[in-house]
């Protein structure tokens, strides 16, 4: 999903959970972000992609070390 207009922005404000802040201070963390908004980018675009992929009939799976894989239903 990539940003129609990289000049024009317009500002969010939400509230959450302390538990949610901290959840989302550790994506932070572990993608190397170097903003929660772009833990919000990342993860929109990320939806987009997976929800444009399910909708045209495909589907996701987690491949696990042991080669073991799982089909995730998000939708």
């Amino acid at each position: 999903m990539p940003e129609k207009n990289n000049s024009e922005k317009v500002r969010l404000n939400f509230e959450v959970t302390p538990g949610l802040k901290q959840d989302l201070k550790d994506l932070q963390e572990r993608t190397k972000s170097v903003s929660v908004a772009e833990v919000f980018r990342r993860a929109l675009a990320l939806l987009d992609m997976v929800t444009s992929h399910v909708q045209k009939g495909g589907t996701i799976s987690l491949k696990y070390k042991d080669g073991r894989e799982e089909v995730v239903r998000l939708l």
